[in-house]
């Protein structure tokens, strides 16, 4: 189930670039779906992708490819958590961007997305410290380890 849900995200984004991959998001779409209603994956899709990784894997590094195919199942639950870990962290990020015009929210350091160093308020009139600066952008952006309100 969890190999299917991987690579439900991963041959759905690739199949949109790429035509190769669209039979493949389309029979992890079928497992992910038929496991969700409590059926059985009956065309082996996970067993196809087991086979192909693992033997890719064998022909580099027979340890590294027989540990891979013991382990896979709790390779696959580590890289689901991984990846929702991601898509959690991604989505604060982008509300912190949104809000405080800086990825680590309104007492941050550098961002390496919007470029500022030091605390952003989301509101000029927030901004009553005199060592802040009001920017154009309509964010009061402070040093480091200063705070918007004086």
């Amino acid at each position: 189930m969890v190999i299917c849900f991987i690579a439900l995200f991963v041959f759905g984004f690739l199949a949109i670039f790429s035509a190769k991959y669209r039979p493949f998001a389309k029979e992890a779409f079928n497992c992910v779906f038929k496991r969700m209603t409590l059926r059985k994956c009956d065309m082996g899709f996970d067993k196809k992708l087991k086979a192909k990784i693992t033997g890719r894997l064998m022909r580099k590094s027979p340890k590294t490819g027989a540990f891979v195919f013991k382990n896979f199942e709790a390779i696959s639950w580590f890289f689901t958590i991984v990846m929702i870990a991601s898509l959690a962290y991604s989505a604060v990020s982008i509300y912190n961007i949104v809000v405080y015009n800086n990825c680590n929210g309104p007492n941050s350091g550098y961002c390496a997305i919007t470029g500022t160093i030091g605390t952003t308020c989301p509101d000029v009139q927030n901004c009553t410290n005199p060592n802040c600066d009001c920017s154009t952008s309509g964010a009061c952006i402070c040093p480091e380890g200063e705070y918007c309100k004086g």
